[in-house]
């Protein structure tokens, strides 16, 4: 008598070969989407300096002078000259952003986004100077 074995299903080769095909599509898939995040919050970092230094050509304009320290700025931002703008005072406000004035603050001032913000690629701090 010979026993006929049923030969459903596959073997640990057939198996492992599978997962390490999805691990190395998962990992590519990972790296376009990092890659994409960072270059993301870069642009958003550099809207946001862009839109600052616009802001304190307002205040200028008004005063002759810029402020003093990123305090100051901020508090324009949320004043009503510098047109209640609590969503950029806020996302300026947080650590990554740095301002300072020149050795007068009426010489003009120096916006800084720093690169951890966005992760190490594309690298390089986002300065604006005026």
């Amino acid at each position: 008598m010979k026993l006929k074995l049923n030969k459903k299903g596959f073997t640990i080769v057939e198996l492992l070969i599978v997962i390490v095909i999805i691990g190395i599509l998962a990992t590519i898939g990972f790296v376009a989407f990092s890659g994409a995040q960072n270059k993301a919050n870069k642009s958003k970092a550099e809207s946001t300096v862009s839109q600052v230094k616009s802001k304190l050509g307002e205040y200028y304009a008004t005063n002759n002078t810029y402020p003093a320290d990123k305090a100051a700025v901020s508090t324009f931002l949320n004043s009503d000259d510098g047109g209640n703008n609590t969503a950029l005072a806020g996302t300026f406000g947080a650590a990554g952003y740095t301002y300072a004035c020149a050795t007068t603050c009426d010489e003009g001032f120096t916006l800084t986004a720093v690169d951890t913000l966005w992760g190490s690629k594309p690298a390089g701090n986002v300065v604006v100077t005026n």
